[in-house]
């Protein structure tokens, strides 16, 4: 009885301890000691509370800021290694919330050609990843590794202005209407994922939830358009598109890796995507 009452006293403190340093931090970690469970807790914050915008990508959406970095309203939902169609997919299934309007990246669209399901999208329809819903405190951004790494990725990338103080990519023009069939000459797989995706991104529509597909920094090196199932996927599926990887001022583009955003240029885009939406 004395050692069962230890554990509680312990794990009541250890809770109470986890959601102290969770409200120190805004509400939710940045990263963790896997990209899985980065992901993991990402969306499980993302979908915690209303909001007006959610995010949808991999891990390149995951760098953006959202309401935990002063973004009101915005909720990042990015998947480390996956792509947006797994949030999707979920959020169709009534796993998770949608928000008024999707912002999905389109660099990582391709990686939902691949049939097999992601470790994430896996994971989402598994009975931890609601009680991580419901209790932020076991929660996967609430787990004691997650305040460590988050430190160790903000040396790394840098650190975000509050809210909107940091400008723009300045880009002159904003999403745009898909109208021209780009549909020659695509795969079986694709065509079949745009149906898929289109269909949900329809019946999104129809109950209020509107979408818009984002090619988010870097650019693709080449000045080429997008792979033309994407523009179809947008155009069938009733998304503006928008080129915010090619058209960016590459002078405000600082990338960590290659590939990822350091925080500077990642609070330019979600501002750049505020100024385009309102």
């Amino acid at each position: 009885m004395r050692y069962a009452f230890t554990l509680l006293l312990t794990l009541t403190a250890c809770f109470a301890a986890q959601t102290l340093a969770l409200r120190a931090v805004g509400g939710r970690t940045a990263k963790s000691e896997s990209n899985f469970f980065s992901s993991i807790g990402r969306i499980q914050a993302g979908a915690t509370g209303k909001s007006e915008v959610m995010l949808l990508g991999s891990s390149i959406t995951g760098r953006l800021p959202d309401r935990a970095q002063g973004y009101h309203g915005w909720a990042n939902m990015g998947c480390d290694g996956g792509s947006a169609v797994d949030v999707l997919r979920a959020m169709d299934e009534g796993i998770l919330p949608r928000a008024p309007l999707l912002v999905i990246e389109a660099n990582t669209l391709q990686l939902a050609l691949n049939q097999k399901p992601t470790e994430i999208a896996a994971a989402m329809r598994g009975p931890w990843f609601k009680v991580g819903l419901n209790a932020p405190c076991l929660a996967a951004y609430a787990r004691p590794a997650a305040f460590f790494y988050s430190k160790l990725l903000a040396r790394r990338i840098g650190g975000f202005d509050s809210g909107t103080g940091t400008g723009d990519l300045e880009v002159a023009d904003g999403p745009e209407w898909i109208t021209k069939p780009h549909d020659d000459g695509l795969t079986p797989r694709q065509k079949a994922l745009i149906q898929e995706v289109a269909a949900i991104l329809q019946k999104m529509k129809a109950k209020g939830t509107h979408s818009i597909l984002v090619w988010l920094p870097p650019a693709r090196g080449d000045g080429s358009t997008p792979p033309d199932w994407i523009l179809e996927l947008a155009r069938t599926g009733g998304s503006r598109y928008w080129d915010l990887g090619q058209k960016a001022d590459s002078k405000w583009i600082t990338l960590t890796d290659g590939v990822h955003m350091a925080a500077p240029s990642a609070a330019r885009a979600v501002n750049s995507l505020l100024k385009a939406i309102y």
